[in-house]
């Protein structure tokens, strides 16, 4: 359920949590995993739902991340979740399944699901991986690091390293004050609540939104950002290599 005082928060931009929806058939296992989430004090859940009628909920509140808890076929289920990423292209996807399944995985990544987890980890190791998604882009479960790796290894010569030794600030030369309207438009949809978050007026943020299109060779916001976070994500693991 979401609170009212939640409603407030968000509609009035309060809190700066990252905000979290979550999905499960079982009511135990939802209680539990917000209970987990709420007690480390980083985000925000701002509504749950089963299975047969989440979809027309996160589209009323516009989550940071969907966690589908105990999702099953990926693979059956794999035109959903791109529709999901099409219609929702700034909801990192959140999946966490009954029993891990390499063919899943592979399904899961191809339709942009950014984590991929089982059911076997603690919820405190699973908020730990919320946080890689937020921090990193992406995170998935340790028991598929040597599949991973195999996978890796048979690209051969067609894996190459990525050189990206420049900020995505510096690569398009975003002005600091067109990086602030980017990072506050990427968590609203509205110019009036980035105008508002920003202490600058409608026109203003229209036309930094302008510049930014340009410099980016976008012509949506929706592109904007997903640009900026591929970069983003691309900058930070370059540099903690």
């Amino acid at each position: 359920m979401i609170t009212s005082v939640e409603k407030v928060s968000k509609l009035k931009g309060i809190s700066d949590k990252k905000t979290i929806f979550i999905v499960d058939n079982n009511v135990i296992n939802r209680a539990r995993l917000r209970n987990c989430i709420r007690a480390c004090g980083k985000y925000m859940v701002i509504g749950e739902a089963q299975y047969c009628d989440y979809l027309q909920k996160i589209s009323l509140v516009n989550p940071n991340i969907l966690v589908l808890h105990s999702f099953r076929d990926v693979a059956k289920n794999e035109d959903l979740i791109k529709k999901i990423k099409q219609d929702y292209p700034l909801i990192k996807l959140f999946i966490i399944v009954d029993e891990i399944d390499e063919n899943d995985f592979l399904c899961a990544i191809k339709a942009g699901v950014s984590s991929y987890f089982s059911c076997e980890n603690s919820f405190e190791e699973i908020v730990a991986a919320i946080d890689d998604v937020i921090a990193y882009g992406a995170s998935f479960d340790p028991k598929l690091n040597r599949f991973v790796f195999r996978v890796l290894n048979t690209m051969g010569e067609n894996l190459h390293p990525c050189h990206f030794d420049k900020a995505p600030s510096e690569q398009f030369n975003l002005t600091k004050r067109e990086l602030e309207v980017a990072c506050v438009m990427s968590e609203s949809s509205q110019y009036k609540d980035v105008a508002m978050k920003l202490h600058i007026s409608n026109d203003t943020v229209k036309m930094h939104m302008s510049h930014i299109y340009r410099k980016l060779g976008v012509s949506t916001k929706h592109e904007a950002i997903l640009k900026l976070q591929s970069k983003i994500l691309e900058f930070k693991m370059n540099s903690a290599l």
